[in-house]
């Protein structure tokens, strides 16, 4: 049954000094409805396949969310106690933010009755820097940790349950989550968890993450608290392109993984690792690059593959419920297949959000909403408690 949305843009959860943990805010209360600011950053290599970011202000200091709630715009909160599903961006931990359009959970709130709450928070240096004999979890992940202490303080007072929270995260997102887990925050924060094409984990020890960030600080040749936001972004660029891997930035993970279970839902797209191949091989795609470089594909599409299903084995065997999915679906027109970030206009975003995404081609808008409803209340029933159509040890194919 769709419902109304009422929207809460641009809530500030905390503030942080540069290179300083978060403290984390006390709610005002207002209503915002403009979107709030996203962490600065240069274009994301994955324009080939999401298309540009919407033109948002970038700030460092960007520790917002937003949340979409059942209700009339402007009216007061029912104490209905719903699930609450926290989303937690993607980007390779150096581009994207919850405040992007891509991101809206509207249509997630309407037709399946819960509290949806989109999470933005440090990226790259300015989230991931690790200045030598530091202690403590990566800038980035103790934002989002804060962004979940203000979740179990307020949502009540948006129609959440705070004892039933399901963080569900992208990429970078989904590797968040895992280090977050590492650090002994599942269980407490959160009770269930959906990762999507990032299981297998990112964490750094500290000594590596400390060597990437000695680096940077070659690299920028300025004292990082006083140098300008111009400037750090430039410096990343500048590593990423020295460096050539993957992922330059990453959370640090604790020296003695503390680790939690929690229900889990993993998964990975069937030619996930298809853009990164590409951008390899300084291709661009087109019908037939996917049959192409199947190989190299299949080759790199086993890590995401292979942390699913480890981070699935090892919860299972803590008495956890914990199951694979792989999304399958793909437009025929692209030569991306079902790659890397194409799930999440089943889940989020609108129309006119993924109107410019390379992703979906010539698809039909009504086709990807038909199949997204039919996505949207397997992840909701989850985030109810109910594993209804999921069997252990076994892959499901979605959409």
């Amino acid at each position: 049954m769709t419902k109304e949305v009422a929207v809460f843009r641009n809530i500030r959860y905390a503030r942080a000094a540069r290179f300083e943990q978060p403290e984390v805010l006390a709610w005002d209360g207002k209503h915002h409805t403009e979107r709030g600011p996203i962490c600065p950053q240069a274009p994301s290599r994955l324009e080939v396949v999401q298309g540009p970011l919407a033109p948002l202000e970038f700030n460092e200091h960007c520790q917002v969310l937003s949340v979409f709630t059942p209700g009339a715009p402007g009216t007061a909160r029912t104490v209905s106690k719903r699930p609450v599903m926290v989303f937690i961006h993607g980007g390779g931990f150096v581009t994207g933010g919850g405040e992007l359009p891509w991101h809206d959970g509207d249509k997630l709130t309407a037709e399946q009755d819960v509290v949806v709450v989109s999470v933005t928070y440090r990226l790259g240096a300015f989230g991931y820097l690790q200045f030598p004999s530091s202690t403590g979890p990566s800038f980035a992940m103790a934002d989002q940790v804060a962004a979940l202490h203000w979740i179990r303080t307020h949502i009540s007072q948006l129609g959440g349950d705070p004892d039933n929270v399901t963080v569900f995260g992208q990429s970078a997102g989904g590797f968040s989550i895992v280090a977050m887990l590492a650090w002994g925050h599942g269980g407490t924060l959160f009770q269930r968890a959906i990762l999507h094409s990032g299981a297998h984990g990112a964490a750094r020890t500290r000594d590596e993450a400390e060597r990437v960030s000695k680096m940077f600080l070659a690299e920028l040749g300025q004292d990082p608290r006083a140098a300008s936001v111009d400037d750090l972004v430039a410096a990343q660029s500048r590593l990423a392109r020295t460096l050539n891997q993957l992922l330059v930035w990453a959370p640090v993970s604790p020296d003695t993984p503390l680790g939690s279970a929690v229900d889990t839902i993993a998964g990975w797209c069937k030619d996930d690792a298809l853009p990164f191949v590409l951008l390899n091989n300084h291709v661009a795609a087109t019908p037939g690059t996917q049959v192409r470089y199947a190989a190299e594909t299949a080759e790199m599409n086993a890590l995401f593959e292979g942390g699913s299903r480890s981070l699935v084995q090892e919860l299972a065997a803590k008495g956890q419920r914990a199951f694979l999915f792989r999304f399958d679906w793909q437009s025929p027109d692209t030569g991306l297949g079902a790659c890397h970030c194409i799930d999440l206009p089943f889940l989020l975003g609108s129309a006119q959000a993924w109107s410019a995404a390379p992703e979906l081609g010539k698809a039909r808008w009504a086709d990807i909403e038909q199949l997204g409803t039919g996505m949207r209340r397997i992840w909701a029933d989850f985030a109810r408690g109910s594993t209804e159509g999921w069997h252990a040890g076994t892959v499901r194919h979605l959409p």
